[in-house]
């Protein structure tokens, strides 16, 4: 066993590999070609891998001793999983283990602003006392009849054709959670190939996000941006999105951050 695998390992949550190449002289705190820890590529594998494995992994690592605030661009494994990671499990798993919470990354961007799930950025808020943004008040919901629906779903087909010919996975009415659509696009995302067959990431709407924009006329659309999921790759995505949804002919409100879902005005 190469102890080099343990990267990949770590990102995949192949734990056994990752013992393996522990116990064939792996330094857990050596960096690989990008710069990242074996901890770090497990964090940034959070949203992609089973929750369990993932967990396991971390583990194993922090036990081994891969350093919890090594940096690449300022970002730690803590930072990453919160960026990353579609639940909190990892997040405090991280915290519980000791890693400092109150960080920014080399841009300045503090840890709550870059995360990507609304419950972690709850969690991060509460432990470093820096306030999450105010959201803006949204408009007075319209619930939408069968007929407009319809015509909305047609309008969805049209935008989310555009999406896949623009090069991401774009997939509706994915998973009934976002941990699941996540999930379920990364898996699509790395059978096609991912980045090295030229894919950007992808983009999906849940059931839940479904039957909320049934009953409220707006849909929001989440979004992962390949390689790394750095602030760079989401807002590429993401504005790729907002372009393909104004030539689609749909209004779309989004705020510019990384960590916000474009949201569709289907009425």
């Amino acid at each position: 066993m190469k102890p080099s695998k343990i990267f990949d390992a770590a990102r995949s949550g192949d734990v056994k590999v990752v013992r393996a190449c522990l116990a064939a002289g792996a330094d857990p705190a050596a960096v690989d070609a990008h710069g990242f820890t074996a901890l770090q590529q497990a964090a940034m594998g959070a949203n992609d891998t089973d929750i369990p494995q993932n967990l396991e992994v971390l583990k194993v690592l922090i036990d081994a001793g891969s350093p919890l605030e090594f940096q690449s661009d300022g970002r730690t494994a803590l930072y990453l999983a919160a960026e990353f990671a579609p639940s909190t499990d990892a997040v405090q798993l991280l915290i519980d283990a000791g890693a400092r919470a109150d960080i920014s990354d080399a841009h300045g961007n503090h840890i709550t602003v870059n995360a990507m799930m609304p419950e972690v950025q709850e969690v991060l808020s509460a432990l470093t006392g820096v306030a999450l943004e105010e959201p803006e008040p949204e408009p007075e919901p319209v619930k939408l009849g069968a007929a407009q629906w319809r015509q909305a779903q047609a309008r969805l087909d049209v935008l989310f054709e555009a999406l896949t010919q623009a090069g991401l996975v774009a997939m509706q009415d994915v998973g009934t959670t976002q941990s699941d659509g996540f999930a379920d696009c990364s898996e699509v995302f790395h059978e096609r190939g991912g980045a090295t067959a030229g894919l950007h990431g992808f983009c999906f709407y849940t059931r839940q996000d479904r039957n909320r924009a049934k009953k409220e006329g707006r849909l929001d659309l989440a979004f992962w941006g390949a390689p790394e999921g750095a602030d760079a790759d989401m807002l590429r995505v993401a504005q790729l999105i907002v372009r393909e949804a104004a030539a689609a002919g749909m209004p779309v409100a989004w705020n510019g951050s990384a960590a916000r879902r474009p949201t569709l005005t289907l009425y």
